[in-house]
């Protein structure tokens, strides 16, 4: 449900909904955060850094989604693009409460040895959030794009790049 209502945000916003096509687009830092979610979730050992890394997101996001929300509201778009945000604002205040407290709380109750992990995991979101952060403001206060090419089709797959163009009409 989640990628679906993501795809049509995207598309109020004309922007490309095939899975990967932005993925040499957008810098490395950019993907770092959801690499570090795979790396943790599919090593259960790691199963307390995960727990901690879920339960700070979840905890955080709410007012970012807000923030988008208004902003594409304040450019003109509508509910097309602005529901995926909105719905966050409301899902993830009930998912904070779940994730912290019954997830990595829950997890540190019955396995206290995993407290470091848990903390781990947090400080490892909010860090790697917070270097994407100052990478996207750095970028617009020198006036140049954060992405690592100011034009997406550069980027794209060859292929998916004759499939736009056949979809318009247009010969690759």
């Amino acid at each position: 449900m989640h990628s679906h209502l993501f795809a049509v945000t995207m598309k109020g916003l004309e922007l490309e909904t095939e899975y990967g096509w932005y993925l040499d687009f957008v810098p490395a830092l950019t993907l770092a955060s959801s690499n570090a979610m795979s790396l943790f979730g599919l090593n259960r050992r790691l199963r307390g850094a995960i727990a901690g890394h879920l339960a700070a997101f979840e905890m955080t996001s709410s007012i970012p989604n807000s923030f988008y929300a208004r902003g594409f509201r304040r450019l003109g778009f509508g509910e097309d693009v602005t529901y995926y945000f909105d719905e966050h604002v409301e899902a993830d205040a009930v998912h904070e409460q779940i994730a912290a407290r019954d997830l990595a709380g829950g997890l540190v109750e019955s396995d206290p040895a995993l407290l470091a992990d848990v903390l781990f995991g947090a400080a490892a979101v909010l860090t790697l959030d917070a270097m994407m952060g100052q990478d996207q403001l750095s970028a617009w206060q020198d006036g140049r794009s954060a992405l690592r090419d100011a034009d997406p089709a550069a980027a794209a797959p060859a292929g998916a790049l004759a499939g736009a163009a056949l979809a318009a009409g247009v010969a690759p």
